[in-house]
């Protein structure tokens, strides 16, 4: 079970990240001896607190206004020849009611609500807890801030019927416990395959990253660069680029060079290719995004 919880956390932050209100700071990047032209988001600003990891779930995401969001993914984990598969679907609802600080006064989420009943595709949601890490004072706290909403089905005991459709739609119903039902189907994109190799050495400073993945020009596609801790399993997402869904993308040296080899064992990429929109649930905007994901862990060399 506690795979689960990690899996359904790491969705999370990647959903979050993009649901953002406020973006984190960019760097556009340009390239010339290689032609890639790609803007660079910087996620985690302090890899000393687990504030920005919960799991590959970030909570830079609660130093900007997070939207409550409905999700629905299709991902895979690829680490040593090895890939595994999973389908999730979760909604999230905060209450902006009922935020969160730590002890110095900042804020780090919002408690949630489950004003009803949710369905994907006819299947009903599970309650499950929405939990948050971060660093106060010096110490770990784990904050449950309530419930979400959750289909899983992947590595693990516990599975629901859950199969996630790529280049489809999934019908998502929320029956609140007062109003009408709200009832609309969620389209889904095509299935993301990437694969990632090192270049060069970290000796001579010219450490790369090739990317490449079967292209299908959506125009929502992203890779999340992180780093996983050495002897954990937390992992800390460093840079979200915005690039073309061409196919292929060199990192160059500057975002690889400066990772530490004696926090760090492993660089970790995630390809995702999206489809995102907005409604109102409950009174307030939801973002919407439906995703398919492709995670690769390579060792750091």
């Amino acid at each position: 079970m506690n795979f689960i919880i990690k899996i359904l956390t790491a969705f999370t932050l990647i959903f979050l990240v993009l649901s953002c209100d406020k973006p984190s700071p960019t760097e556009l990047i340009d390239d010339s001896n290689q032609g890639d032209n790609f803007e660079v988001e910087i996620i985690t600003k302090d890899t000393e607190d687990e504030f920005y990891s919960n799991g590959f779930d970030t909570s830079g995401v609660v130093q900007t206004q997070i939207n409550s969001l409905i999700s629905i993914t299709g991902g895979k984990v690829s680490f040593q020849g090895i890939t595994e598969n999973y389908s999730l679907a979760q909604t999230i609802i905060f209450d902006r009611n009922n935020p969160v600080y730590n002890s110095s006064g900042k804020l780090v989420g919002y408690k949630t609500r489950t004003p009803g009943t949710i369905r994907f595709n006819n299947l009903l949601c599970r309650l499950v807890d929405y939990r948050i890490r971060y660093r106060d004072a010096g110490q770990t706290v784990d904050t449950l801030l309530g419930k979400k909403y959750a289909l899983y089905k992947g590595r693990g005991y516990f599975q629901d019927n859950f199969d996630f459709p790529y280049n489809s739609v999934v019908n998502f119903t929320f029956n609140p416990l007062i109003g009408p039902t709200i009832n609309f189907d969620i389209p889904t994109p095509a299935e993301v395959n990437g694969s990632v190799r090192l270049e060069g050495s970290r000796a001579e400073k010219n450490l790369r990253a090739i990317l490449q993945w079967n292209a299908n020009h959506n125009p929502y596609f992203s890779i999340v660069i992180g780093v996983g801790k050495r002897n954990s399993r937390d992992v800390f997402p460093l840079y979200r680029i915005k690039t073309n869904d061409d196919g292929s993308l060199i990192i160059p040296p500057k975002l690889l060079l400066n990772i530490s080899r004696d926090r760090f064992d492993k660089l970790v990429f995630t390809f995702i290719r999206s489809f995102d929109n907005r409604t109102d649930i409950d009174n307030q905007n939801v973002f919407i995004s439906s995703q398919s994901i492709h995670t690769i862990n390579v060792v750091l060399p």
